[in-house]
């Protein structure tokens, strides 16, 4: 367990969170304003778009803002209640990472462990993601946050960090200067921030595209699975789009349909799947929505029960998926 001067609680007040103080919990809130296209500078799209993009960056600040005040569990289950499918997984997000930020803090009970321990088996990919955005103002508890994450998952808190530069600082992570991770770690940062470049695009995969083709061609992979993870979580995308993205990625088609399968599994998992996502899951895998899902679940059980211990399992889960995209193409 990461982080140090923490108070043993009883287990019969496992449920109950202690806020942190009340000047503390001003400091670190987010204003939801933060998130609107206006303010952040990005690329102004069409109106739905914007629409969904900032409705998705404030249910991740509700989730986050309400980590430092919630008194219990029940007060996060009941808000998150109030979200619709389509936000649950990112207002849980937000949590993550206000969960690990308060963490931080001296002379608590940790509250991240019991968070995952609530939602992990529902959002696995939203908590390590939502825990990785802290790591870019806390990383001297890089190595304690990752200790707390299940080892298969741990690679998505990078992701999530890579989330973070490309949303907050794009002009940085564009460049080079933000990434500073060297092995596996660097290629999860790029996923994340291929994730963050849909949203700076505004949902437009020909700005997206446009973007990935004015960075280094050994990142370009993992940027194109990101576009395909956001793609399909986030959207709003249907064949067409999906389409337009598997062409425009060229040689990475794979890495863009592998990210659209890991987000298929997550809509599957927490059943929030909308109708135009469904139909363009089905026309870019040739398969149902429930049936991928099903397939990259097996994948992921298989690797991780061969009991691999150099830390390897996510990235050979990845690379199954894309031969197994590649598998489907025509000859």
């Amino acid at each position: 367990m990461s982080g140090t001067n923490r108070i043993n609680m009883p287990e019969a007040n496992a449920d109950q969170l202690k806020p942190p103080p009340a000047f503390v919990r001003k400091l670190l809130a987010l204003d939801p304003k933060r998130v609107e296209f206006r303010v952040r500078g990005f690329k102004l799209a069409e109106q739905s778009h914007e629409e969904r993009l900032e409705a998705i960056g404030k249910a991740f600040l509700r989730g986050y803002n309400l980590m430092l005040s919630a008194r219990s569990f029940e007060d996060i289950r009941q808000a998150l209640e109030q979200e619709t499918p389509l936000l649950r997984g990112f207002f849980v997000e937000g949590g993550a990472m206000g969960s690990a930020l308060v963490d931080s803090l001296p002379f608590r009970k940790a509250m991240l462990p019991r968070y995952i321990e609530q939602y992990v088996a529902q959002y696995p990919i939203l908590i390590h993601a939502g825990v990785g955005l802290t790591m870019s103002k806390l990383s001297w508890r890089e190595k304690g946050i990752l200790a707390e994450l299940d080892p298969f998952y741990r690679w998505l808190a990078y992701d999530g960090l890579g989330y973070h530069n490309m949303y907050f600082e794009p002009d940085k992570t564009l460049t080079g200067p933000k990434r500073k991770l060297a092995g596996y770690a660097s290629r999860a940062y790029d996923q994340g921030a291929g994730r963050g470049i849909w949203f700076v695009s505004g949902a437009n995969v020909s700005t997206a595209a446009a973007t990935i083709a004015t960075m280094a061609q050994e990142r370009r992979p993992d940027l194109w699975a990101g576009i395909g993870l956001a793609l399909c979580y986030a959207g709003p995308g249907g064949p067409t789009e999906f389409m337009r993205a598997k062409q425009l990625a060229g040689d990475y088609a794979a890495d863009m349909a592998m990210g659209v399968a890991m987000a298929c599994t997550a809509r599957v998992k927490d059943q929030s799947l909308l109708p135009e996502t469904r139909a363009a899951i089905a026309e870019l895998w040739g398969d149902t929505p429930e049936a991928l899902a099903e397939w990259v679940e097996t994948e992921r059980h298989s690797i991780e029960s061969s009991a691999l211990v150099d830390g390897t399992g996510y990235a050979r889960w990845r690379e199954k998926m894309a031969r197994g995209f590649d598998l489907k193409q025509p000859v």
